[in-house]
């Protein structure tokens, strides 16, 4: 039975300082004296997804479909685990104009832990993610940001937690009618986080249709359509649980018979996931800096990303690229080795953000150590390219993670952790040393 005890206990963390310093799963957002923690579900939620990407392996291969690649599933899971570890970098201060409009303009008192509350929020939520996700296609600005999210050319669970660090400055500014309605930051944020682990499942191929649920619910029919570069695809379905947004706001397009391509119209042609946060940025300036006047440029960041001057907000239908596929898949230099190789040492980032996480760990160290967590999810992307300083960058990589778990080991981390942490540094600085040839090769490898 679901009572509003263990409601609370699942899905909330409303907790004083004394008990969030003793949970070492929770993101410390404030300092106050009834402090707001962000819960940790969707950190969490990254090792379930990789059980659910060999789940979806196996169901695809049982179905005779082509599988995904490897390596584009792997560089998916490192961006969330980027998007994870920004948080712990941050703290939750990017959350601190919610908290304090929610303290000072609330309307209404916080709705409870009951059924009936609990989901209410999960479909204001829900109307709430409807507009982040449509401004970040409908803005350009935005888009340049949220297109991280759309740069897999499979769709797969894991790309359902592929989402930019940079999308945190923003995405709080959709939940503030939340606020004034008396929606505690804490509760705001577990339904947030809810929202988007939802969504992971939807980002298949396996699962053809749903029957009659297809008409409430956002399903991997209709958010097949929504990643799809093709031209009867773009800038629909944006709902996150519910497609009935979509359905109200004129947004929606059923999925028709024909094969959908995925990534976006202009793919990025490196794996690097910093390189993927930042250089639609780069197009975009320059398209702006080729308008004629500053009226166009600001239009051309803050309209939509087919927009030129003379045309609708988000530019004219017949200007848009129709992609008609199959496209190219982006090869990899890789060898099976390198996969295993990449795999460990995404699975030993993801380990550190985990006791990152932990309220315990003081400022420097938490800084130290996610530098080394966004250096091993970077490395993660350069070995798939492997230009010519590759060795010499693992090779100092490596060297320095031993040395700081010598040297500086991790407070949160237990000895076991430690001593794998060492074990993993020391063998891969031995492999770039003695045998490098095992991770590199010299051809991009087939899919």
């Amino acid at each position: 039975m679901c009572t509003s005890t263990n409601l609370e206990a699942t899905f909330y963390a409303f907790v004083s300082g004394e008990e969030g310093a003793k949970n070492d799963s929770l993101w410390m957002a404030s300092s106050s004296a009834d402090t707001i923690v962000e819960p940790t579900h969707t950190l969490q939620g990254i090792w379930w997804v990789m059980w659910l990407v060999v789940l979806e392996y196996l169901a695809l291969w049982w179905q005779d479909a082509r599988l995904p690649c490897l390596h584009d599933n792997i560089l998916s899971l490192a961006h969330a685990a980027l998007y994870e570890v920004s948080k712990v970098m941050v703290r939750g201060l990017e959350y601190g104009v919610y908290t304090w409009v929610w303290q000072h303009w609330a309307i209404l008192s916080p709705p409870g832990n009951s059924l009936l509350g609990f989901l209410t929020l999960v479909v204001m939520t829900d109307l709430g993610y409807y507009w982040l996700h449509r401004a970040g296609h409908e803005v350009s600005v935005l888009w340049a940001i949220h297109q991280v999210h759309h740069t897999s050319q499979d769709l797969t669970v894991a790309v359902g937690l592929r989402h930019s660090p940079l999308q945190r400055l923003f995405s709080w500014v959709f939940y503030l009618p939340l606020a004034l309605l008396g929606i505690p930051p804490t509760h705001m944020l577990a339904h947030a986080q809810f929202n988007l682990l939802y969504q992971c499942w939807i980002h298949t191929e396996a699962i053809r249709t749903l029957g009659p649920l297809e008409h409430i619910f956002n399903t991997p029919s209709h958010h097949r359509v929504h990643h799809g570069v093709n031209k009867y695809c773009l800038d629909k379905n944006y709902g996150g649980v519910f497609i009935l947004w979509d359905h109200l706001f004129g947004t929606f397009q059923k999925e028709r018979p024909c094969d959908i391509d995925y990534g976006i119209v202009n793919q990025p042609e490196r794996f690097n996931p910093l390189y993927h946060q930042v250089f639609y940025l780069e197009y975009l300036v320059e398209k702006a800096s080729s308008m004629e006047n500053w009226r166009d440029r600001i239009s051309t960041m803050v309209k939509g990303p087919s927009w030129v001057p003379g045309s609708p907000w988000t530019g004219w239908e017949e200007g848009r690229a129709d992609i008609r596929g199959p496209r190219e898949f982006q090869q990899p230099r890789a060898t099976s080795a390198t996969h295993c190789y990449v795999l460990l040492h995404f699975l030993a980032a993801c380990v550190l953000t985990h006791h990152l996480a932990a309220p315990t760990s003081g400022s420097l160290v938490v800084f130290v150590y996610s530098v080394v967590v966004v250096a091993a999810l970077t490395c993660i992307g350069i070995l798939y390219e492997q230009p010519g300083y590759t060795r010499v960058l693992e090779m100092c990589r490596c060297g320095g993670g031993l040395a700081l778990c010598l040297l500086f080991p991790l407070p949160a981390a237990s000895n076991t952790i430690l001593q794998l942490l060492t074990t993993l540094y020391a063998f891969s600085l031995t492999v770039w040393i003695v045998h490098p040839n095992t991770l590199l090769v010299h051809t991009p490898c087939k899919s």
